[in-house]
């Protein structure tokens, strides 16, 4: 096995849930001066662009976005958009993230790394609405997995994650609760003798 080097990847280099985020499409307008319209044919598979006077508009993958070289505007997915931001900010608790988006904080994790360096305010807004809403719902999400209630369909892929961690704790600590009884059950009958 000469020539096979080892490589360092990131932990979620093999996390299929981010592997699905990075494969989600966002509309963009790219720079015309900078950019070969044969890109879109041989990248994106469109072999004409939609041109306006900013640039060449098309729906790219995240993970494509994020190796690009050429300068883009990114359009905020519906689920992003400025409106659906005063919302999650406003009560995110109700709001059904899975339909919206299923890898809503990822993707929009994905999209606020793209966007910092050509809109940073945007970036940040996008940032503090996805920690608003985990902040609001993470109590709500924990309460049900503690209670031992069915997951609820408005979850994303991480809070997903999160309920089901907060079962698997909350059936060792019964577990764990249970073994203590049995072992104080005995002691005491022996103690009686």
């Amino acid at each position: 096995m000469a020539g096979l080097e080892k490589q360092r990847v990131e932990a979620k280099f093999f996390d299929l849930d981010e592997i699905i985020a990075k494969s989600e499409s966002t509309s963009c307008t790219f720079d015309m001066a900078e950019l070969d319209p044969g890109f879109f044919q041989e990248m994106l598979g469109i072999s004409k662009p939609t041109q306006n006077g900013d640039g060449y508009g098309a729906d790219a993958p995240l993970w494509l976005l994020e190796a690009m070289r050429t300068p883009f505007t990114i359009h905020l997915p519906q689920a992003f958009s400025v409106n659906m931001q005063g919302v999650l900010n406003a009560d995110s608790r109700t709001v059904n993230l899975a339909r919206m988006q299923q890898q809503f904080y990822t993707n929009g994790m994905q999209l606020c790394h793209l966007m910092k360096e050509h809109n940073a305010e945007g970036a940040l807004n996008l940032a503090k609405c996805l920690l608003s809403t985990l902040t609001q719902r993470l109590g709500g999400i924990l309460s049900n997995s503690t209670h031992q209630r069915t997951k609820g369909e408005k979850f994303d892929c991480l809070e997903t994650k999160v309920f089901l961690e907060g079962r698997r704790c909350k059936e060792d600590i019964d577990q764990w609760l249970r073994q203590d009884n049995k072992g104080t059950s005995k002691k005491r009958k022996r103690d009686s003798f």
